[in-house]
């Protein structure tokens, strides 16, 4: 019998996949198909709501209608890892602000929403979207090891786990995909945090506290505080949890953690692509060489919904001038992108 990871009916079935998601009518939050990114429309207005949580930060925006009557815009911004790098913070828009936003179109002409790409206010214009933000994250020192915090750039790694299309599937996970339905089945929508490895490839800042016993790494982004235990040599007898079970040990000077036993979800290994018990995570961590930056690298593997294990890596920057600045998923910001409607 033909591996079913390598089957030619398999391929097939993760384009039909790949063409269902992105006929798709309408998306929730994180997800921009459903703005016409080649065009842009300015909008002037009256904040009425600033809405400094995530998944996404949102400006809503009173305007004038041609018809002289006034409307909401509800305006979708970047995490508050990304505009904070931007020059954002929590105070920086109030109710009764006066605002000129530019920002992408939806593609149904009917609907007023845009996906923002800046903001001014008195003369002083915020950018609202990565392209603002620097391919490579600016150093600040070297590092003496492993340990402080790191900031991760924006990479094309981001777009590839959220729109995963060229992945190659075995039959249940390209099934997965055609069924998934991101305005209602995106974890996020219940603040369920992501998972390694999609949780650490993310745009923000990271922690890694080193100890004899137990490695801490801890994200902005999602807020999560990942346990790696050293000198454990297997995963016997580990509980089961969303986050896995993590083990480390060092390879010369290199951090190797391996991660097994998670929970099932629909969204384990990337957007609209499932994991299950079979997931596993093998992570490496190694400071370069001028140790101003360290080498991010990743193999995911779970051959339930995966026909091969995906592999990438990427550079983050030595940053112990940025604090770990950590604002929780909001569960009725959630709950606007279904709302709203995204």
């Amino acid at each position: 019998m033909q591996d079913d990871r390598t089957s030619i009916t398999v391929l097939r079935s993760v384009a039909v996949a790949a063409l269902l998601l992105l006929a798709m009518p309408v998306a929730a939050h994180h997800s921009q198909a459903i703005y016409d990114r080649q065009s842009t429309i300015t909008i002037e207005g009256v904040v009425t709501e600033y809405r400094w949580a995530n998944p996404h930060v949102y400006l809503y925006i009173e305007a004038q209608g041609e018809d002289g009557g006034t409307f909401i815009w509800p305006i979708e911004g970047q995490v508050t890892a990304i505009l904070r790098r931007l020059g954002w913070d929590g105070d920086t828009f109030a109710p009764g602000d006066a605002v000129t936003v530019t920002a992408r179109p939806s593609r149904d002409p009917n609907r007023t929403m845009a996906l923002m790409t800046s903001v001014e206010k008195d003369g002083v214009v915020y950018a609202g979207g990565t392209a603002a933000l620097p391919a490579r994250a600016a150093t600040v020192g070297a590092a003496e090891s492993l340990a402080g915090n790191w900031e991760v750039p924006v990479t094309p790694w981001i777009r590839s786990f959220s729109e995963p299309f060229s992945w190659s599937l075995t039959a249940a996970g390209a099934e997965g995909l055609a069924a998934y339905d991101d305005r209602t089945m995106n974890p996020q929508l219940q603040c369920i945090q992501r998972t390694a490895p999609w949780l650490m490839i993310f745009t923000g800042v990271y922690s890694i506290e080193l100890g004899d016993e137990v490695v801490m790494i801890r994200t902005e982004y999602d807020t999560v505080d990942r346990t790696v235990r050293m000198n454990v040599d297997s995963h016997d007898g580990a509980e089961v949890t969303h986050q896995g079970h993590s083990i480390g040990r060092w390879d010369g000077d290199v951090l190797v953690v391996d991660t097994t036993h998670f929970v099932a979800n629909n969204s384990g290994a990337a957007r609209g692509i499932r994991s299950g018990s079979q997931k596993h995570v093998i992570e490496r961590f190694e400071l370069d060489p001028d140790r101003t930056s360290m080498t991010y690298s990743f193999e995911l593997d779970d051959p339930e919904f995966l026909a091969e294990p995906v592999a990438g890596e990427l550079q983050l920057a030595y940053r112990p001038d940025l604090e770990l600045v950590r604002v929780r998923c909001d569960v009725d910001t959630a709950g606007r992108f279904v709302d709203s409607p995204l």
